[in-house]
Order: C-alpha cells, then sequence, then structure tokens
C-alpha cells in the first residue's frame, strides 16, 4: 500500500530531525476491474512542515490542505483540470478528505490529511498530508487533454494589471473571492490570481488581509484608464456586498 509506506517514510524523516518534507513514491497497486485482477502504477505524495521559507513581505506558513489541493491542480492542469469531491477514509481527517476526478468524470485519486487518531498512534506532532493518483488513468486524461486541445493566436493588445488589497473576516477562502469576481462575466477578464496573506498589524483581529491581482485583455482594443476602473468599481462593489470586504488602506 502506497499510502502506509509513505507515512512510514515521513515517519522516519520526523524522527531523524528533518521537519520539512516533500516526498513522492512510484509503485504498483493491484484491484479488481471487471471481475479480473489488474496491476496500476500509482503516483504517492506526502507533505508536511512549512510551505515555504521566510521573506521580507510574510512569515512561514505551514503546509495546508489548501497548499496541497494547489500543487495538484497545477498537475490535474495537463489533464483538463481536476474535479474534487469530499470523501471519507479511514486514514485522513474528516473534512479534509477528498476523491479527485478528471475532467470526464473518471476517479483518479484521493487526497487529505492524516487523521489525529493516526498520527497520534505514531506520535507525529505535526499535520501530514497524502495524495495518491492513478498514473495510468492521469495519462489517459492527459492524452485526452492534448487532442482535444484548441490554440489561440497571440492576443494584439497589451494586457492590464490591477492589485487589491483586500480585508476579509477569517474563514473567507481565496475561491470564493475568486467565484466573486468571475461572477460579473467580465469578458475582459482573464486571471484572478492570489498574492500575499498578511495578519496583525492594523489588521482587525479576526480578519486577514488578502492581495489579489486581477489582469485584464481585450481580444479588440486596448483597454483605457476608464475602463479599468469601471471593472475596478465593480468588482469591489461585488466584494462588499458578497464577502464584507474592504479595501486595505495604504
Amino acid at each position: 500500500n502506497g499510502t502506509v509506506s509513505m507515512v512510514g517514510a515521513l515517519e522516519w524523516n520526523l524522527n531523524h530531525g528533518q521537519r520539512n518534507l516533500r516526498l513522492f513514491e512510484i509503485g504498483k497497486a493491484y484491484e479488481m476491474r471487471n471481475g479480473e485482477p489488474a496491476e496500476a502504477l500509482v503516483l504517492t505524495l506526502g507533505a508536511t512542515g512549512l510551505a515555504g521559507e521566510k521573506t521580507i513581505h510574510s512569515q512561514p506558513q505551514e503546509f495546508s490542505f489548501a497548499n496541497l489541493k494547489g500543487d495538484l491542480d497545477r498537475i490535474g492542469g495537463l489533464a483538463g483540470g481536476f474535479v474534487w469531491k469530499t470523501a471519507a477514509r479511514p486514514w485522513l481527517a474528516a473534512g479534509r478528505a477528498a476523491e479527485i476526478f478528471t475532467s470526464q468524470n473518471h476517479a483518479v485519486g484521493t487526497a487529505g490529511q492524516l487523521s489525529r487518531r493516526v498520527a497520534d498512534q505514531l506520535k507525529l506532532r505535526q499535520d501530514v498530508f497524502l495524495a495518491e493518483l492513478q498514473l495510468g488513468d492521469l495519462l489517459n486524461a492527459f492524452e485526452i487533454a492534448v487532442a482535444t486541445r484548441r490554440f489561440e493566436p497571440l492576443p494584439r493588445f497589451p494586457a492590464v494589471e490591477r492589485d487589491f488589497s483586500l480585508v476579509v473576516a477569517d474563514g473567507v477562502k481565496f475561491a470564493e473571492v475568486e467565484q466573486a469576481i468571475r461572477k460579473l462575466g467580465i469578458p475582459e477578464l482573464r486571471r484572478v490570481e492570489a498574492g500575499d496573506l498578511f495578519r496583525g498589524g492594523q489588521v482587525p483581529q479576526g480578519k486577514f488581509s488578502l492581495m489579489i491581482r486581477v489582469t485584464f485583455q481585450s481580444a479588440e482594443a486596448t483597454l483605457t484608464d476608464s475602463k479599468i476602473a469601471e471593472f475596478s468599481s465593480r468588482i469591489v462593489g461585488a466584494l462588499e456586498k458578497q464577502l464584507g470586504a474592504t479595501l486595505r488602506a495604504s
């Protein structure tokens, strides 16, 4: 079992003073398919510790389920994107366990946080995150994505970026911010990206500051300052109304 092997590898490294870990293993698994035993290649991932080093802009953050999902979604992007659905696994924490599907709705793996019960049995004092991906199914999805991929000509007109420093309540997720912006249906919207996250200082207790970067680009003309200002006003208004967000004073 790849998960059992990965947990053992993480435990060994933690017991030998290695706190920040990113491990992977490729091995064979056996299952029944159409009533016959079948062999499959499985990619097992394990992570624990810090998600990144301290910088002049931010303090180091502990690796989280959101980091795991983000890393896997970058892999899934090569295969047309992943769909995540809540799952229950005895070795994973409730509420932090998911089954992963391809865009063609084929189950391709599971991911989540090791349950506290199992972690305590192994005397692991920090959160551990695990994932298993069926490489055969992932490769099939990748081949389908490549076959159906459409290429667009390079844009003729420049992109424009705008940064928004938001103050939002604890518990608000970046996915909610992105969804609120995309619901506006702005055709020129190209990307919504998360930036720095900050707590403390002038940010009220129970809230945090989140910097997002929004990119606009038109296929028909260069965007004017007035048009960008209109888009920005609509975005701020939607975030205020739907999420109670406010712009952070500079």
